[in-house]
């Protein structure tokens, strides 16, 4: 059961991670993730907050996996939920400085980017869920018989033109980061030396069974 703790505190703290690049690369004003222009659009036009908007678009994908036989995981229902709460606590706490000129803008975007990328290892390494547009990605491309990288292509181009066209903030920052985030998160798999395709995500119905049976053991 101790492992379990374990498991989940690195996971919580891995989405809070997330949540604090998240923000840095807000403040870095080079231009945000993808599905952040996505989030900003909304929270441009709609009127809610920025965390508000990825839990929205979060549950969204969900369902649609879910349509798609997508399994559910702790992780994926706890990323929804938690990074987006997590973004508006940073916000409003106003703590992550915005930078000023054009090399202050570099680093802070970096340092977001690395802070991003460990807490996606961090989250990823536990197996309790993928994320919910990762496991969108896997399963329409078991679906569809294409490949990884033109599914992801696809998914991040349509959620970044929405974005966009509703007031999201593109710029060099969004290429940089579709460009290199994937191979940021696997050198930290690598540092810690985990292999990413060994990891078994474990589904809620799973999770549900593993507690009934420590429950019925005590």
């Amino acid at each position: 059961m101790k492992k379990e703790v374990l498991k989940y505190i690195k996971l919580i703290s891995g989405l809070f991670f997330c949540a604090v690049g998240i923000v840095t690369i807000l403040n870095a004003d080079l231009g945000l993730s993808p599905w952040d222009v996505l989030n900003q659009g909304l929270n441009k036009q709609m009127g809610i907050t920025l965390g508000q908007a990825n839990i929205g678009i979060g549950l969204i994908v969900i369902l649609i996996g879910l349509y798609f036989k997508q399994p559910l995981g702790s992780g994926t229902v706890l990323n929804v939920m938690l990074v987006g709460i997590f973004i508006d606590f940073l916000i409003e706490l106003n703590i992550i400085p915005w930078a000023n000129g054009i090399q202050n803008q570099i680093i802070l975007f970096i340092i977001g980017l690395i802070i991003f990328s460990l807490g996606s290892y961090m989250y990823i390494s536990t197996g309790c869920g993928c994320g919910p547009r990762d496991g969108l990605m896997v399963v329409l491309t078991k679906r569809t018989g294409f490949s990884v990288g033109n599914i992801r292509l696809a998914l991040e181009a349509s959620a970044m033109t929405a974005g966009y066209f509703l007031g999201g903030r593109v710029g060099i920052g969004t290429v940089i980061f579709s460009l290199i985030t994937g191979y940021i998160i696997q050198f930290f798999f690598k540092v810690f030396k985990q292999d990413i395709k060994k990891i078994e995500h474990r589904s809620v119905i799973k999770e549900f069974g593993m507690l009934k049976k420590f429950l019925l053991n005590r």
